[in-house]
């Protein structure tokens, strides 16, 4: 199934839960920020990891540089003693010492590189351990939101699994985006009605919205309030989803 339409069918449960939440009290809420605690934490321990990433390649590439230095170096020195001029010796002697600047510069990358790799993973230890916290805690509040509900409140329980099997097969990228969005809007995805916006009534160009029925792939959003658009196709009747999960 297309990105686009897991996120369609992600707004209209969400939607539901909205109306849901609100009787609720302050709890819907409080579940919402441990949401975006963990989305915040998930993006430091990802650029953490990024960054230990960028250093291996630096350590690998730098490796194969000093090789290529050194081969080069070696081979100056060999011509060294084969000029014919003084001119031709100074310009050899020259490269030389600009190849060990180079790989003088080259071992302290290396080696700052080691020192901060060591003093990110130190910190990427801590960082799971509150990304793990953020879940757990999460996870605390979802279900104390869902005990909240009581027995006559079946629709918040169904539709709570709902959402959890939908943001199973979210990108993670995009759900971040989608509860970026959400924070602006309650809606975050919406249709295109009537050529425009149906979260804003801004016109969408025709040429967009063909591409948008020949590329399903790609996710295009407003340019006006930023919500995420789906052809009218792909809005979700929710009635028919919750039958089609029963």
């Amino acid at each position: 199934m297309h990105q686009i339409s897991l996120l369609a069918q992600l707004a209209a449960i969400d939607s539901q839960l909205d109306e849901l939440h609100d009787e609720l009290g302050d709890l819907p809420e409080i579940v919402k920020q441990h949401e975006k605690l963990v989305a915040d934490k998930t993006a430091v321990v990802e650029a953490t990891l990024q960054s230990l990433h960028d250093i291996e390649h630096l350590r690998g590439t730098a490796h194969v540089t000093q090789q290529e230095l050194t081969d080069r170096e070696t081979k100056l020195g060999e011509q060294q003693f084969q000029v014919k001029n003084n001119r031709e010796f100074d310009a050899i002697t020259h490269e030389i010492a600009a190849i060990k600047d180079r790989k003088a510069e080259l071992d302290e990358s290396v080696r700052t590189a080691a020192v901060r790799e060591e003093n990110l993973r130190t910190q990427l230890e801590q960082q799971q351990r509150e990304l793990d916290e953020a879940k757990d805690a999460l996870a605390d509040k979802e279900k104390e939101l869902e005990e909240l509900s009581g027995d006559q409140n079946d629709d918040l329980r169904k539709f709570i699994e709902m959402r959890r099997k939908i943001i199973g097969q979210v990108d993670s990228e995009l759900e971040t985006e989608y509860q970026r969005i959400r924070t602006f809007h309650r809606e975050a995805v919406v249709a295109i009605r009537k050529n425009s916006c149906s979260g804003c009534y801004s016109a969408i160009p025709s040429q967009r919205i063909m591409e948008m029925k020949y590329n399903r792939e790609k996710i295009h959003t407003c340019e006006n309030c930023g919500r995420i658009l789906c052809t009218e196709d792909e809005a979700v009747d929710i009635d028919t989803l919750v039958e089609g999960n029963a």
